[in-house]
């Protein structure tokens, strides 16, 4: 497979994915330090010489045994080995798995129906790619309403609710304001929750090189306690994200001088994104240290006048109780063999109960407040 960045100068990228976007960026320090268990590349089309259509790819193997204990792993290790291509799958994704939601790069000089020619090609290199790998399914991954995905692609593929993406819009001028709109439950948990705070040190930075150490072992312990990992990345990202990505910038959380938790932030003029919160989970959770990072990037966002605060996925009622509003996402997928694609989606519904029951599937809750 080719390179994730294909070979593209950074200014190509940049006019492929343009601001306020951080994808291209992105794809460079991916295309740097990787992810463990993925394979990277990408499908560029060209008209001429410029490159005006842009798909990040990956590749990897799903392992449904991986997510869940006792009898039920064994169980499925059993299956994987019978079955492959249902429990343990090759796949071949359009998108990025780092990221809040995935993005597709378009010459934005270009007209319909060339994006639309471009697209066919793509797709079609697409799925040459996924026969000469073999790949179980394709997948467009983690996209959500605003993606520019042609119609004729939900007609195709799958279609799939996946996790939202969390927003707090910040349309108060104050933090008693943002208090003032929680619920009576809320306000009053947070406020209990927020009289630690004179006990936590608060340090913004964007050179981490005393604290990478620790940074990176807080990292490695927050991912063996997720229950779903879709690879983990290098100590590489962590180490370059600042220098790489504009914006970047780490919160660190200290409890008598120790490093107890790390936030990693892309903090620009009209949105905070919040890319990971690590913590050593014992001090963390005595210290309420996730309420605590929540308050101080909000409370960023009013003193820097940030119009958008996004909390990423995950954890819907926490963020909900915390006043977040949801985007939704999804995933677009077809599996090779028709009776396992049919089998994946009908009925979909009970599919993602079952799967969600089991482990397998993100649960979605219902997002209070739904705001897009």
């Amino acid at each position: 497979m080719s390179r994730l960045d294909g070979g593209l100068p950074a200014a190509a990228l940049g006019r492929l994915f343009p601001e306020p976007s951080v994808t291209a960026p992105f794809i460079a320090l991916l295309q740097e330090s990787g992810i463990a268990g993925f394979d990277l590349a990408s499908i560029v089309v060209q008209q001429g010489d410029i490159p005006i259509l842009f798909w990040p790819l990956f590749e990897t193997r799903f392992d449904l045994s991986s997510f869940v204990e006792g009898w039920l792993k064994q169980l499925l290790k059993t299956a994987g080995r019978l079955i492959p291509s249902l429990f343990h799958p090759k796949i071949l994704g359009v998108g990025l798995a780092e990221g809040e939601w995935s993005e597709i790069g378009i010459d934005p000089g270009i007209d319909e129906n060339t994006f639309n020619a471009a697209f066919s090609l793509a797709l079609d290199a697409l799925q040459t790619l996924a026969s000469e790998h073999n790949s179980d399914i394709v997948a467009f991954y983690n996209f959500n309403q605003f993606s520019r995905l042609p119609a004729r692609l939900f007609e195709q593929f799958n279609r799939v609710q996946f996790r939202p993406c969390a927003q707090v819009p910040i349309d108060f001028s104050s933090m008693e304001e943002y208090l003032g709109r929680l619920s009576r439950g809320a306000r009053k948990d947070m406020r209990r929750k927020m009289r630690v705070a004179p006990d936590v040190r608060i340090l913004h930075c964007s050179s981490i090189a005393p604290y990478l150490d620790r940074i990176w072992q807080l990292y490695l312990d927050t991912v063996a306690r997720s229950p779903i990992v879709l690879g983990v990345h290098n100590r590489l990202f962590f180490e370059n994200i600042c220098a790489q990505v504009p914006g970047s910038e780490f919160v660190l959380y200290f409890v008598q001088e120790e490093l107890v938790a790390f936030n990693l932030l892309i903090v620009r003029q009209e949105s905070m994104v919040d890319k990971y919160f690590c913590m050593d989970y014992a001090p963390g959770s005595a210290f309420n240290l996730y309420v605590l990072s929540w308050y101080e990037n909000v409370r960023t966002c009013v003193e820097r006048n940030i119009p958008f605060y996004y909390t990423g996925q995950g954890t819907e009622k926490t963020k909900a109780h915390l006043g977040a509003s949801f985007i939704p996402s999804f995933i677009l997928f077809r599996h090779r063999l028709v009776l396992l694609d049919r089998l994946l989606v009908w009925p979909q519904a009970m599919t993602g109960r079952i799967l969600s029951r089991l482990g397998f599937w993100p649960a979605v809750t219902p997002p209070a407040g739904h705001k897009c």
